[in-house]
């Protein structure tokens, strides 16, 4: 589970600059300016910040219950059970299927679990939901480029490339994956 971020100053300006809406997740108002930050920034710290203040937006399902469960499937991901995770997350899929959240970390314990059929199903969700959802690209070209599924896997980090441009690990992993593409072509 990740910590829970300091608000910085940038951070606390961003969402004092919002009207106050019920919760976060995928629909928030707040997230467009911060992938425009995501966008535009040299800034490493700026960036850090941004993005955790994205999966804090896209963390919060607006549902004391649902985002109790998130919790709970959190603390057991951590304990190494993913088994029990997986199937709180699938309640909470069941329960509110319109939150990319609860898709893409079931996504995730599937990944861990090497249910990479099930995971891929759950990020093509999450990214029907979020198309924007960086962490569930970055999956897509992890499980595709372990498939050898090169040209994918290159297009999905491409897509990721495309959202966050500034991202220091994005562009070499493209590159790997085009010389082990181009090693499969000899």
């Amino acid at each position: 589970m990740r910590p829970i971020p300091i608000l910085t100053p940038m951070m606390l300006a961003l969402a004092l600059s919002f009207p106050a809406i019920s919760h976060g997740d995928q629909t928030d108002q707040r997230l467009a300016p911060l992938f425009e930050t995501l966008q535009s920034s040299q800034d490493e710290t700026v960036l850090t910040e941004t993005e955790a203040a994205i999966w804090d937006l896209w963390y919060d399902s607006g549902r004391k219950e649902i985002d109790e469960l998130m919790l709970q499937a959190a603390e057991l991901v951590q304990a190494g059970q993913l088994a029990a995770a997986e199937k709180i997350y699938s309640e909470v899929v069941a329960a509110l299927p319109e939150f990319s959240e609860g898709w893409n970390r079931r996504a995730t314990v599937r990944f861990y679990q090497r249910d990479y059929e099930g995971s891929l199903a759950d990020i093509e969700q999450t990214l029907r939901l979020e198309p924007r959802h960086f962490g569930a690209m970055w999956g897509l070209g992890m499980i595709l480029g372990s498939q050898r599924d090169f040209e994918r896997a290159i297009l999905a980090f491409e897509r990721l490339l495309e959202i966050k441009p500034n991202s220091p690990d994005i562009a070499p992993r493209i590159e790997l994956l085009k010389q082990e593409l181009a090693k499969e072509s000899v």
